[in-house]
């Protein structure tokens, strides 16, 4: 007698390490037979992956949340199951809170969800008594071996080599969330990267909390130079892309093979937070401001063409005005390629929430809006000194235009097609494109010779050579 699969959907929300995470509960989901599809709307299992890092991310997820609970009512919906940063933070209030909730799973349980899903068992008791026990349990160690289940394009992944954190900055609650560092071996890393490559992936991006740290916690010694050494030798990569590396654990062995290694896009993601030396200071960091100048200017010293992106935090406890002067002089004089902006979030349980001279939101906001005014205009600089050079670029995907026009810059002829390309100092998700307008029959996944010819905003204009 044949089982019907259940179908299951599952929502991911916040950072690309959640992405990673999401990619291994639907393996989880796949492998113990559940039937995977796409809208929430079609599933009788929805899975809500939350982030809690932040209040707009801990809002973000309560609302998918509770937009899900209303599919109980109205849809084919019969359970839902909730994990991630915001499951594993707010377990107790979520219990209370939303009782539309079936099961609560932490994120050392993932291989319990396949359980939740094809439990049998009804009433708040059982459901409430079942997200506590699972909450304590630990994941199995074969957990790393089950394939994953892909949710970017066929041609590029995150690789994510450690989990959790040590730095314990004072506005982070990451370490209470996911709790201190934790590598994963240089063997099951590259095991994981041969079966992406085998799947078509030709950009491999490196995702941790810290990056540069990889290693120090089971090796006694930062290897993160090594690790991508031994990633840049699988023959299918063809670009290696280094994300949240912090710039107290920047070392010169890292350097020295980013430099060497042609398979290393000479792009960096190096978030500085600040650069006062008591923000710094105050905000844990480990590092000062003539650090982070030196490892800017020695980074772009050895680094051709280097692709600089960074996120700053305004408004934190003792930004005074004159130090928030500073820190906008300093990304004037710096001319970061690519920047973020974040508004200071007080958040339950971090020691800077009780520090003096909280910032109003009003002043967090102008500030936010003062700094992005000027990195707009430094990023518009940049593209326009970019016309007439040569790149190549990986074809991302085929946009959708619903009229002929696709923006002020460029317009669309009947048999054209929009395709969004990347350069290498553009990592997916977070960075502009370059549009690519062609009557070509080009293919995703693919590498392209392109003509800068134009900007529109923070994307650049090309032509296939």
């Amino acid at each position: 007698m044949s089982v019907t699969k259940p179908k299951v959907n599952l929502i991911s929300l916040g950072c690309s390490k959640n992405l990673v995470d999401s990619e291994k509960i639907l393996a989880i989901v796949a492998t113990n037979g559940g039937a995977i599809c796409d809208h929430p709307e079609d599933a009788e299992v929805v899975i809500v992956n939350t982030c809690g890092f932040i209040n707009s991310a801990k809002e973000e997820s309560i609302d998918a949340i509770l937009q899900t609970a209303l599919l109980k009512e109205n849809a084919n919906c019969k359970k839902l199951i909730v994990t991630g940063c915001l499951a594993q933070r707010y377990k107790d209030m979520l219990q209370t809170e939303i009782p539309e909730i079936d099961y609560i799973v932490g994120l050392n349980s993932f291989d319990k969800i396949a359980n939740n899903i094809f439990a049998t068992g009804k009433g708040k008791d059982k459901t409430k008594t079942g997200a506590k026990k699972m909450l304590d349990a630990n994941c199995r160690e074969d957990l790393k071996n089950l394939k994953l289940a892909r949710l970017t394009p066929p041609h590029y992944a995150y690789l994510k080599i450690s989990d959790g954190c040590d730095n314990r900055c004072s506005y982070c609650s990451i370490p209470s969330i996911r709790g201190g560092y934790k590598s994963r071996k240089i063997e099951d890393i590259v095991q994981e990267a041969e079966t992406l490559v085998k799947t078509g992936v030709k950009e491999l991006n490196i995702i941790a909390q810290d990056t540069t740290l990889y290693g120090r916690d089971i090796y006694k010694k930062q290897k993160l130079g090594e690790l991508l050494n031994r990633l840049s030798d699988l023959s299918g990569v063809k670009w290696i892309r280094l994300l949240y590396t912090h710039p107290a654990h920047f070392y010169d062995e890292l350097i020295n093979e980013i430099a060497q290694n042609s398979k290393i896009c000479n792009y960096i993601d190096l978030p500085i937070q600040h650069i006062n030396d008591e923000i710094l200071k105050r905000m844990g960091r480990g590092v000062t401001t003539l650090e982070i100048s030196t490892l800017i200017d020695k980074l772009r010293d050895r680094l051709p063409n280097l692709v600089l992106r960074t996120s700053i935090i305004t408004g934190f406890p003792g930004e005074t005005s004159k130090r928030f002067d500073e820190l906008v002089n300093f990304v004037e004089s710096v001319r970061f390629e690519r920047l973020g902006v974040f508004t200071y979030s007080r958040e339950d349980d971090t020691r800077a929430a009780s520090f003096k001279g909280q910032i109003s939101e009003k002043a967090k906001n102008e500030r936010f809006e003062l700094l992005m005014a000027l990195q707009q205009r430094i990023a518009f600089e940049n593209n326009e000194k970019m016309i007439g050079r040569k790149l190549k670029a990986l074809v991302d995907e085929l946009a959708i235009i619903e009229d002929d026009s696709g923006g002020d810059d460029f317009s669309v002829k009947k048999g054209d097609d929009v395709w969004m390309c990347r350069s290498y100092g553009d990592a997916p998700e977070v960075d502009g494109n370059i549009v690519v307008v062609t009557s070509k029959k080009i293919r995703q996944g693919s590498f392209k010779d392109v003509t800068i010819t134009g900007m529109d905003g923070y994307n650049l204009l090309g032509d296939i050579n």
